[in-house]
């Protein structure tokens, strides 16, 4: 038989009583609704999120935007570093490739030191359209550049 006790807690001004392990004196949370007999889903995280991984935002976000802008430039500056091939020494140099943004098709957050995103993309590569998947790693302290692309698949 399992016992609990409960603690007062302080917020906002407002004494509330919450019920804690008595195993390790933290707050738990109740999954029960007392009113119905069954287990609620008021207050439980959609769709299988669970707490400290990625969750869906939306992809009209002014941060979501913003990051694939960067993903986008950032994969965009790793194709152009890419070395080039077996080029004779008398070959031109290839142009480097043209990388848009077509839409973002999806975006998750993972809040960890500071946020990772990973974003579904769709975009061109010089015309031809793909999907791709960015991870980005957001840091606002993190300057001149708070941006870091982490990975880029594509799908």
């Amino acid at each position: 038989m399992t016992s609990s006790f409960q603690l007062p807690i302080l917020l906002a001004g407002c004494l509330l009583w919450a019920p804690t392990d008595p195993m390790t004196h933290s707050v738990t949370r109740t999954d029960r609704d007392p009113r119905a007999g069954e287990a609620s889903t008021a207050g439980k995280p959609d769709s299988g999120d669970k707490l400290g991984g990625f969750r869906s935002v939306s992809t009209t976000e002014r941060g979501v935007k913003a990051t694939a802008a960067f993903a986008i430039q950032a994969h965009q500056q790793a194709l152009r570093e890419k070395p080039a091939g077996q080029a004779g020494s008398g070959s031109q140099t290839p142009p480097a490739p043209r990388l848009e943004l077509v839409r973002i098709l999806g975006a998750e957050q993972q809040v960890v030191a500071g946020v990772n995103y990973r974003l579904q993309l769709r975009v061109t590569l010089d015309g031809e359209e793909k999907t791709a998947e960015a991870l980005v790693w957001w840091q606002a302290w993190r300057k001149p550049e708070p941006y870091q692309l982490i990975s880029w698949t594509w799908k």
